[in-house]
């Protein structure tokens, strides 16, 4: 930094900011964050250029926190100036490139190589806030290594040496943590491996952990084509599931369960549904809300669940009915309550016309050969009494065919 001190500060590029590039963790809780601004206050642990220092206290039972790298460095990589996690998934570089499948550098190692591509990226423009990093699309690896939520424990004070060593006096009054420390490989990190992505033993414990989780076997049986959505929020409206799951294939059927928040995505073809949990695996978000993703298993009948009961014949049409074998007539029409506005007939109550049987319109259905009761003629009797058994009598000729002869009536006597 010495040969630095006697050459132009606006023409060498140091760096004048009026805030960090910070994560939230770093930030803190509090949102009324009071910062120490120093104006050329160290040199970048990276690039080795002066930068504006910035140091705070996230919280009250936390450490001081102190900017190490300058921003030129920190949008380069996205990543924070303080932890050097990235920004948007707050993981470590090596982690992130890993996922995303990066294995080119963006800064080189050497000092020449850094003043050089850092001048590069400042005449192309490239140090900008949207950074590649942030516009790359996030994949399975990536969603389930990264923390959603500030992990402010990282944030603790360091831990006191005098009480490693048995001699600290000042007890509950002490401002650091009376605790052992911690050894083995995450223990031990260097600035410029977590920088680079290389040798960083937390990023090998998340990498080995994501290797080790298990992955959404398809079933043997390959007429299931049921994914079963778990966790969603409430208010998911079937165009919600639609949205996410038609680019996979043709949807048969979606069945939501608000009450127990989740829902059962039906495809037609299995090769569809095969697609869907693949691609969607630990990275399905519904309405803001990740969801859970398995396969659906058929609904098997229980021993002692009792069959299903056939409908009863009341409910059946008439035909339908006596295609099924049964042979009772229906029952009759039973009218709404309250007033007969349509002279209806009432149960229990004879209908006043023929034609407002209900049991006469053509409810019944005759068995075949036979001729139903109601288009039957009886031929009459010539024994019987009355005028059926006249008009018998008079067909075969026999006296006493013609109609009743009218009774004698005496003759009316004219007045005098």
């Amino acid at each position: 930094m010495a040969h630095r001190v006697m050459r132009d500060e606006e023409q060498d590029g140091w760096e004048r900011s009026d805030f960090p590039i910070v994560c939230e963790t770093c930030l803190g809780p509090n949102p009324y964050v009071r910062m120490q601004r120093i104006s050329y206050g160290a040199e970048c642990h990276i690039s080795g250029r002066p930068y504006t220092v910035f140091r705070w206290r996230p919280g009250n039972d936390a450490r001081y926190k102190k900017t190490i790298i300058c921003q030129e460095v920190a949008k380069a990589k996205n990543v924070c100036q303080v932890c050097l996690l990235d920004l948007d998934y707050n993981l470590p570089v090596q982690a992130r490139d890993s996922a995303l499948g990066v294995e080119d550098e963006v800064l080189p190692e050497s000092d020449v190589g850094k003043e050089y591509a850092l001048a590069k990226m400042q005449a192309d423009g490239t140090l900008t806030a949207d950074s590649s990093f942030a516009k790359a699309k996030a994949n399975d690896a990536i969603l389930r290594m990264q923390r959603t939520t500030p992990y402010y424990k990282r944030n603790r004070a360091p831990i006191c040496s005098f009480f490693v060593r048995g001699e600290c006096k000042r007890g509950a009054e002490c401002p650091y943590r009376h605790e052992m420390p911690t050894t083995g490989e995450l223990a031990e990190q260097n600035i410029k491996d977590r920088y680079y992505g290389v040798n960083d033993p937390v990023a090998r414990k998340m990498l080995s952990r994501v290797d080790a989780m298990p992955k959404l076997e398809p079933p043997e049986d390959s007429t299931i084509t049921t994914l079963y959505v778990g966790g969603l929020a409430a208010g998911v409206a079937e165009g919600d599931l639609r949205d996410q799951f038609y680019p996979y294939g043709e949807i048969r059927s979606i069945r939501i369960l608000e009450a127990r928040h989740c829902a059962f995505v039906t495809f037609n073809d299995r090769s569809a549904a095969e697609r869907a949990a693949d691609e969607l695996q630990n990275k399905l978000i519904v309405r803001g809300q990740r969801a859970k993703l398995c396969w659906g298993r058929p609904q098997e009948r229980r021993p002692d669940a009792p069959a299903a009961a056939a409908p009863p014949p009341s409910m059946m049409p008439a035909q339908v009915a006596m295609q099924a074998g049964y042979n009772a007539a229906p029952p009759p029409f039973m009218p709404p309550p309250g007033p007969n506005f349509f002279n209806l007939p009432r149960p229990g109550v004879p209908p006043a016309y023929p034609s407002m049987d209900p049991l006469q319109a053509g409810t019944r259905v005759p068995a075949p050969g036979t001729e139903p009761e109601a288009t039957k003629r009886r031929a009459p009797d010539a024994g019987e009494p009355g005028p059926l058994g006249a008009e018998k009598r008079l067909r075969q000729g026999e006296p006493g065919g013609g109609p009743p002869p009218f009774a004698a009536q005496p003759p009316i006597a004219a007045p005098q």
